[in-house]
């Protein structure tokens, strides 16, 4: 669908990025994902890098052995008294990190990039977006939405 036009990663990419660190808990990620319209968010350390990304699918995919290992601890502590259902969903989900649920396998870019190899790239390994870095640090992010838009405006 694209040409092979000149344009490239740097000329499409949103490069106000925002991004969640591994400790914020998944409730956080989901509220910056919906305030900002997002499907996904780059996970970065204290020091700037790309440790991961976090999707919305991410997000929703259970991490079954850590339930059954909170829940066992809770039963413990709970000496046979039941929990509350709603307790358990809070402590399962919504708090863990984003470390737990993020995913290291992303794909990454440079802005030289020409924009059909970084639609075939995201076509290839069926991902929702690219990272476009310089110098090993995260400067812009393109999703499918932004090839969309490109495709649409005939740029």
């Amino acid at each position: 669908m694209f040409d092979t036009s000149q344009l490239t990663a740097a000329d499409v990419m949103t490069r106000d990025v925002v991004t969640v660190r591994p400790n914020d808990t998944l409730r956080q990620a989901a509220q910056i994902m919906l305030d900002r319209a997002v499907s996904s968010l780059p996970v970065v350390d204290a020091e700037g890098h790309v440790v991961g990304v976090v999707s919305e699918a991410d997000l929703i995919r259970p991490d079954e052995v850590a339930e059954k290992r909170s829940r066992w601890w809770l039963d413990m502590l709970a000496e046979g008294e039941e929990l509350s259902p709603d307790f358990l969903a809070t402590i399962t989900t919504a708090n863990r990190s984003v470390a737990k649920a993020m995913h290291t396998d992303f794909i990454a870019v440079t802005e030289l990039t020409g924009l059909s190899e970084v639609a075939e790239r995201i076509g290839r390994q069926n991902e929702r977006s690219v990272l476009v870095m310089r110098d090993g640090k995260l400067v812009g992010i393109i999703a499918r939405r932004d090839l969309v838009k490109t495709i649409a405006r005939g740029s």
